[in-house]
């Protein structure tokens, strides 16, 4: 087999077992969550770590010395395990690098390294290896290994295209989170300076994220400002931020392909310079979409009042 031939196919195990990763991890997720979230950095059906991790695993194993033509268990086991955990490590820290933010956490798991490994992670893939190499590759491996390469060419150029816009696209979004997260940090700084403004005039508690996410609620607190000095000024000024900061999380929930996925897909995401206001965010999303349901509930229930009535 030429050298194009083999970067070729190498390309499409690539595609091929990182396709079939996404899956696992969106069953996965739908087992736990009991709904479907694309489970990935990438906006498409692929997650490159599983893709890089199996031709990685494919390439030590087709140059392990062995007897009898085939690795053994153990050997699958313990390279496997190895590889695909400095793959994860890598991956996880050159994504912290890039967007100072920990797109997976396993902090909460005992042995972890810095968050992006941990041992019972690491046996799993030990064990998923083993799987692969000995009941999964040669099962996919009886039709593929027949493609010829003027099949398999085309294929690959067409999959990379798709995954290069992919690619971009999701590098672009993740580059958005970041500074979505810098634009909620700073008007919710705002609104907590106005916020503390009307705590000391009307001596009360500090406003809940609630009172200032919940339009009524907010115009019923602020009514309470009647006769008071500067009120007027003040009025506006809290309305107007609270506003701008419900504006700024109905956009992230919009952005379904971007920030909104990105979210979805990561419930461990931590980030280094936002951690408070990303824990806010996916409060205040959760606040939000209730407040919707409630609103749309409402006006259903009006229009049937009146149905009846007619």
């Amino acid at each position: 087999m030429t050298s194009p031939e083999v970067a070729a196919r190498a390309l499409y195990w690539f595609f091929v077992y990182g396709i079939l990763g996404w899956c696992v991890e969106v069953i996965y997720a739908a087992i736990r969550e009991h709904r479907l979230v694309n489970r990935g950095f990438l906006c498409g059906p692929i997650c490159p770590i599983y893709g890089f991790g199996m031709v990685g695993l494919l390439h030590c194993m087709g140059r392990l010395p062995h007897g009898d033509g085939a690795p053994g268990v153990l050997t699958v086991f313990l390279v496997g395990m190895v590889l695909t955990t400095a793959i994860e490590l890598i991956g996880g820290w050159a994504l912290f690098r890039l967007y100072h933010i920990r797109w997976w956490d396993y902090s909460h798991l005992k042995g972890n390294l810095g968050g992006y490994i941990c041992p019972q992670f690491s046996l799993l893939w030990g064990l998923g290896s083993v799987i692969m190499i000995k009941v999964v590759h040669p099962l996919l491996a009886r039709g593929s290994d027949a493609l010829p390469f003027r099949v398999l060419l085309p294929l690959d150029c067409v999959l990379l295209v798709f995954f290069a816009v992919d690619l971009g696209a999701s590098a672009a979004a993740a580059a958005g989170l970041n500074r979505r997260l810098r634009e909620i940090d700073e008007l919710r700084a705002r609104l907590r300076i106005s916020s503390d403004k009307l705590t000391q005039l009307l001596g009360t508690g500090a406003m809940t994220a609630d009172t200032l996410l919940d339009e009524q609620k907010l115009q019923l607190a602020l009514a309470k400002l009647e006769s008071r000095e500067n009120a007027d000024a003040l009025r506006t000024e809290l309305t107007a931020r609270a506003e701008a900061l419900r504006a700024k999380l109905r956009d992230i929930d919009l952005d379904r392909l971007g920030t909104r996925r990105l979210l979805r897909a990561f419930p461990r995401m931590q980030s280094a310079r936002y951690a408070e206001t990303l824990a806010a965010t996916r409060q205040a999303l959760v606040h939000l979409r209730r407040l919707a349901r409630n609103a749309r509930a409402a006006a259903q229930e009006a229009a049937d009042r009146l149905r009846r009535q007619e």
